[in-house]
């Protein structure tokens, strides 16, 4: 799926040095994520969509024209998350194709985060959520 279509026909992603090596290596990365999702192994689950994310916005940031959408706030809970994690509580950051931070944490450790995040003035409002039950079908209406 193209993000933007530049004259030469490519996408704006694609045009930063970073794009190729990336792609190269997503699908070792895909079977990394089931693997550890399987395992359970949330910590080095954690840090591989971490580092994911920073990949992602470095291909973003290197672009032409450059796509830079973090704010003051996101770089902020960016550190403060590794912070925390030096402090021992085990949460990683994803960031959208935006600012938007998504905050990984086990069910354990859902309340003490959302009490660090009501300290934080750039954050205005969290959302928890959980697994799903899987997908299903259905012939309820949606909407």
């Amino acid at each position: 799926k193209k993000l933007v279509s530049t004259s030469k026909g490519m996408t704006f992603a694609q045009t930063s040095p970073f794009f190729a090596i990336r792609n190269a290596h997503m699908a070792k990365k895909l079977n990394t994520v089931k693997k550890l999702m399987k395992q359970k192994n949330f910590t080095a689950f954690g840090e591989l969509i971490e580092a994911e994310a920073l990949e992602m916005h470095a291909i973003m940031i290197t672009s032409s024209p450059s796509l830079i959408y973090w704010s003051e706030g996101t770089l902020k809970l960016m550190k403060l998350v590794k912070q925390w994690r030096q402090e021992g509580l085990p949460v990683y950051f994803t960031i959208n194709t935006g600012q938007d931070i998504h905050l990984l944490v086990e069910s354990l450790h859902v309340s003490t985060l959302e009490e660090k995040l009501k300290h934080i003035p750039d954050v205005k409002k969290v959302f928890v959520n959980k697994p799903g039950s899987g997908s299903y079908i259905t012939e309820q209406h949606l909407f």
